[in-house]
């Protein structure tokens, strides 16, 4: 059984998609995960990546979440350069998309005791990427 939490790494996927984001000097698997939120729904895997890639926005922006991995803080050190407030936008659009009756992530967590700490903790996400 994999591993599984209210938290975004806290589950399989998403430590899989950070081994990919270790292994770019770029912002390509962050766009590759948001691009995700186009398809008509969202698997729970693909739901799970967004919300990493999100995470990696905010962190990038100075506003990473209690409980960010130490190889995610890394990779944003070596990277601080790159500017993804052009993905703002995106990922709260996806995550959005998420929250949406179109998500398999979402269904999955309904079913759950644990939805409302979830979807909590998912708004949360979705905070630090608004502009002011």
């Amino acid at each position: 059984m994999g591993a599984w939490g209210i938290k975004t790494f806290e589950n399989d996927d998403s430590s899989d998609w950070l081994y990919d984001l270790e292994e770019s000097s770029d912002l390509s698997v962050i766009e590759t995960a948001l691009n995700e939120a186009a398809s008509e729904y969202i698997e729970a895997p693909e739901g799970c990546n967004i919300l990493a890639a999100a995470e990696v926005i905010a962190a990038l922006q100075g506003k990473a979440n209690l409980g960010f991995p130490d190889n995610a803080a890394e990779w944003v050190s070596k990277n601080k350069s790159l500017d993804s407030s052009h993905l703002n936008e995106t990922a709260i659009k996806a995550i959005d998309k998420l929250l949406s009756d179109k998500s398999e992530l979402k269904e999955l967590w309904q079913e759950s005791e644990d939805y409302s700490s979830w979807q909590k903790d998912v708004l949360g996400i979705k905070a630090t990427l608004k502009v002011s």
